[in-house]
C-alpha cells in the first residue's frame, strides 16, 4: 500500500511539472516553441527551431552553434531575443572575393605576410571549390600576371617582405581566394584562410551555414551572429551587436531593421550589408558601422516593375534608370510596359561613407497614338507630360487621355413621325470628361432590326478636353413602322479595354415612319389628262391657223386675177 501511495504521489508531481514547464516540443528535426523558453547553456542546433505565435525564445549569455542547413524561424507573433549571446555557424564561410573593379584605387587586394620570411618563398593561391581563375589577372608590384585554373603559384625572392596582390576577373567577374599556402625555401608551409587575410575592397565568399527567418520580432543586445543568413519580413532591432559574414541581411518589402549603438557588419558576402525592398524600413544609427570600403551600408531594390497604359504599342522613354542613370525605351503589350525588362535593379544606395544616392527616374511619352489622335489630327500624344517613376510595383499612366460620354440623342423638332423618303432631324450631344482632345466617329443602328441606319455615313466629331459638342444629322428610313435609333461611338482598336476612353451608345425615343400622304405628291392621272388636253388644244390651234392662212392666200390670188382682166 505504501509503494502504491508513493507511486501515485510521483505521478501527481510529474503531471504538475509537465503543466508548468515552458513548452519546447520536438517533432523529428523541428523544435516548436510556443511559450517562454530560455537557453542559458551552450546549444547545438540541428534542423529547425520554430517560434510560433505566442512563443518567445531567449538566448541568454551563451552560444548556439548551428549545423549546416539548420534554421531558426520566427513566425508572426513570435519573438527571438539575444542577450550577450552568440549564434555561430559550425562551418563558417572562409573565402574572400574581389569586387570587380580594375582601377588602382578600387582594385581588390590582399596582403601576403612576407615580412620576416628568410629566403625565397612561394605562395599558392587557391580558388573556392567550383571556381576558376580563367580570364583573370593578378597584379603584383605594377606587373599584370595572367592566371588560370583553380590555383596559381607566385614566387618571391629573399627579402621581399609583405606583398599586396591585386585581383581582377574576366570583365567585372569576381576572383575568389579560399586560402593561400606559403611554402618556405627551408621547407614547411603555412596556410591562411581567405577570411583571415588582410584585404582591401574584398568581400566575404562561401556558403552561409544556417538561416534566421523573422516574420515576428528579433532583438539582439551585445550579441554576435556569425556565418548565417538573416531574412526579415517582420522587425529586427540590434543594439551593440555584430554581424560577421552575415550580410546582406535581406529585408522583405514589409521588413524593418534598426541598428543602434555600436552595431557593426564585417565581411558581408555582397557589396552591401543590408538589402531592402521599396517599402522596407531601414534605420542606421549614427554610431553603427558597415563592412566599409566598397561594401555599401544598404541597397534598395525593385524588380518586375511595370508601367500601365490604356493602349498597345505605346513607346515610352525612361530616363535615369539605376545607379548609372541610364536611358531606355520600352513599349506596351496588353497595356503593360516592363521597366528594364523586369530585372531587379537598385533604386537607393546608402554608401559606406554615409552619403545616400536615390534614383530619380522619369517617364516620357515617345509615341502614344490611337484612332482618336492620329498624327494628322494635330492633337499630339496621349499620356501627358513627364511623370516620375517611383518604386511602386505598377505605375499607371492615365493622365492626358480623353474620356467621351453621350449626354443625349433625341429627335430634334419634337415630331417623331415622318413619311419614308423624308429626313428626320436628330440632335446628339457628346462630352469629353478627360484631359486630352479626341477626333472620333460614331454610327447608328436601327434597334428593331439591328441594321445600320441611314444617317449619311459615319459622323466625325472633334471634342476638346472638358468640352461638350452638339451634332445634328438626318435619319432616313425606307421601312414603314415604328423604329428606334441607337448611336454608338467607335473606339480605337489599340485600346486594351474598349471602354478605357469612354464611348458606349445611346438611343432616341420611338420614331414612326409612314407611307407618303396624297397631298404630299403630284396626282399622276390628272397630270396626264392635262398634258393630253394641252396637246389637243395646241393641235387645233395650229390647224385653225393653217386654214386661215389658206383663205387669205386664195383671196389675194383672186384679187390679182381680176385686176389682170381689167
Amino acid at each position: 500500500m505504501r509503494r502504491i501511495a508513493m507511486l501515485q504521489s510521483f505521478l501527481m508531481i510529474t503531471t504538475v511539472l509537465m503543466c508548468t514547464v515552458p513548452s519546447a516540443s520536438a517533432d523529428e528535426a523541428e523544435t516548436v516553441i510556443d511559450d517562454n523558453v530560455t537557453w542559458m547553456g551552450e546549444q547545438e542546433v540541428e534542423g529547425a527551431v520554430r517560434i510560433v505565435n505566442g512563443g518567445h525564445l531567449t538566448i541568454d549569455g551563451t552560444e548556439a552553434r548551428m549545423y549546416t542547413g539548420s534554421s531558426i524561424v520566427v513566425e508572426s507573433g513570435g519573438e527571438l531575443t539575444l542577450n550577450q549571446a552568440s549564434i555561430v555557424a559550425k562551418n563558417l564561410p572562409t573565402a574572400i572575393a574581389s569586387m570587380g573593379y580594375w582601377d588602382e584605387i578600387n582594385m581588390s587586394k590582399f596582403k601576403v605576410p612576407g615580412d620576416g620570411i628568410s629566403g625565397t618563398f612561394n605562395v599558392k593561391m587557391q580558388a573556392m571549390e567550383g571556381d576558376s581563375y580563367y580570364g583573370g589577372a593578378a597584379h603584383v608590384a605594377g606587373e599584370s600576371i595572367n592566371i588560370n585554373g583553380s590555383s596559381h603559384t607566385f614566387s618571391f625572392a629573399d627579402g621581399t617582405g609583405d606583398v599586396w596582390i591585386g585581383l581582377t576577373g574576366y570583365s567585372s567577374g569576381a576572383v575568389t581566394v579560399a586560402s593561400i599556402t606559403i611554402e618556405f625555401e627551408a621547407g614547411g608551409s603555412s596556410t591562411i584562410l581567405g577570411s583571415d587575410l588582410e584585404s582591401v575592397n574584398m568581400r566575404g565568399a562561401g556558403e552561409q551555414g544556417f538561416s534566421i527567418e523573422v516574420e515576428g520580432e528579433m532583438t539582439s543586445s551585445n550579441s554576435v551572429v556569425s556565418g548565417g543568413q538573416i531574412v526579415i519580413n517582420g522587425a529586427m532591432r540590434a543594439d551593440d551587436s555584430d554581424f560577421d559574414r552575415v550580410g546582406p541581411i535581406i529585408l522583405g518589402n514589409t521588413g524593418e531593421i534598426e541598428l543602434l549603438g555600436e552595431s557593426g557588419f564585417y565581411s558581408s558576402l555582397d557589396d552591401h550589408d543590408v538589402r531592402g525592398g521599396p517599402d522596407s524600413a531601414i534605420y542606421w544609427g549614427e554610431d553603427a558601422s558597415g563592412s566599409g570600403g566598397l561594401i555599401d551600408r544598404w541597397e534598395r531594390r525593385v524588380s518586375d516593375q511595370t508601367i500601365q497604359v490604356d493602349a498597345n504599342y505605346v513607346i515610352l522613354r525612361i530616363i535615369g534608370i539605376g545607379p548609372q542613370e541610364a536611358t531606355q525605351e520600352i513599349f506596351s503589350l496588353d497595356g503593360f510596359a516592363s521597366v528594364d525588362s523586369g530585372r531587379e535593379r537598385v533604386v537607393e544606395i546608402g554608401y559606406s561613407d554615409g552619403t545616400i544616392w536615390t534614383e530619380s527616374a522619369t517617364i516620357e511619352v515617345v509615341t502614344y497614338e490611337t484612332g482618336w489622335n492620329p498624327e494628322s489630327s494635330g492633337i499630339g500624344n496621349y499620356g501627358g507630360g513627364p511623370v516620375a517613376l517611383g518604386w511602386t510595383q505598377n505605375t499607371v499612366l492615365d493622365s492626358g487621355t480623353p474620356f467621351i460620354e453621350w449626354e443625349s440623342v433625341e429627335i430634334a423638332d419634337g415630331s417623331s413621325t415622318k413619311s419614308i423618303g423624308q429626313s428626320m432631324p436628330i440632335l446628339a450631344q457628346l462630352a469629353n470628361r478627360g484631359t486630352a482632345s479626341a477626333l472620333l466617329y460614331f454610327t447608328c443602328d436601327v434597334v428593331e432590326t439591328g441594321l445600320e441606319a441611314n444617317i449619311g455615313g459615319y459622323r466625325e466629331v472633334l471634342i476638346d478636353a472638358g468640352e461638350s459638342v452638339e451634332v445634328s444629322f438626318g435619319w432616313r428610313s425606307s421601312d414603314v413602322g415604328d423604329a428606334t435609333l441607337s448611336c454608338r461611338i467607335l473606339t480605337p482598336s489599340q485600346l486594351v479595354e474598349d471602354s478605357a476612353f469612354g464611348g458606349g451608345s445611346m438611343s432616341t425615343g420611338l420614331a414612326t415612319w409612314t407611307e407618303p400622304a396624297d397631298d404630299d405628291s403630284l396626282p399622276i392621272v390628272p397630270l396626264l389628262t392635262a398634258i393630253v388636253v394641252g396637246i389637243g388644244i395646241a393641235g387645233m390651234t395650229m390647224l385653225r391657223r393653217g386654214a386661215s392662212d389658206a383663205i387669205v392666200e386664195t383671196e389675194e390670188e383672186d384679187l390679182s386675177y381680176s385686176q389682170d382682166e381689167n
